[in-house]
């Protein structure tokens, strides 16, 4: 994709995202659509963390720049935090298998969030594996297979489950 066209969609998906969050604002999340839904509650969960806030309150001044902080030397989006929570609250809705794991998750112990960053860390790890199958031109059922194989064995495997609990935190310091 050429650079104009990166830049044209970065700000389509910019204003898209302060359009949600003004819906926010406004207390007007139950007229959005089930999927800007998923965003528009993901975003409230956030909002209490800085680099979240301004993310969203200075999208459209942005133009399709994208908003990072840096991490220990790495670039990170809190938007991207923001909608890997709203890709697995769809999933949760929408999906028995994943559902069923996040229910698990928290009836031994998990907050909702919790489990969210557990799931939103496997679902990440599908779509990079995914992607790099895909342009390989490899097998991307493999991911999916290996995706779905983890999320059987989070509702399975209690050792499993603490050990993804521990290894991905609910800790959100970097964006505050």
């Amino acid at each position: 994709m050429d650079d104009t066209k990166l830049a044209e969609l970065r700000n389509l998906v910019g204003q898209h995202d302060k359009l949600i969050y003004e819906a926010v604002k406004a207390g007007m999340v139950d007229e959005l659509s089930p999927e800007n839904q998923f965003v528009a509650r993901a975003i409230q969960e956030h909002m209490h963390l800085k680099h979240v806030h301004h993310a969203l309150e200075f999208a459209d001044l942005r133009e399709g720049e994208s908003y990072e902080i840096t991490v220990n030397g790495n670039p990170v989006s809190p938007m991207a935090h923001v909608t890997s929570h709203a890709a697995v609250k769809g999933q949760i809705a929408e999906d028995p298998l994943v559902r069923a794991a996040f229910e698990k998750m928290v009836a031994t112990g998990a907050s909702a969030h919790h489990a969210e960053h557990v799931l939103a860390a496997l679902f990440m790890e599908l779509m990079w594996e995914y992607g790099r199958a895909a342009e390989a031109g490899g097998d991307t059922e493999k991911a999916r297979s290996t995706y779905y194989r983890k999320i059987k064995k989070l509702t399975q495997d209690s050792a499993f489950r603490r050990k993804l609990t521990r290894k991905f935190t609910d800790d959100h310091s970097v964006f505050e």
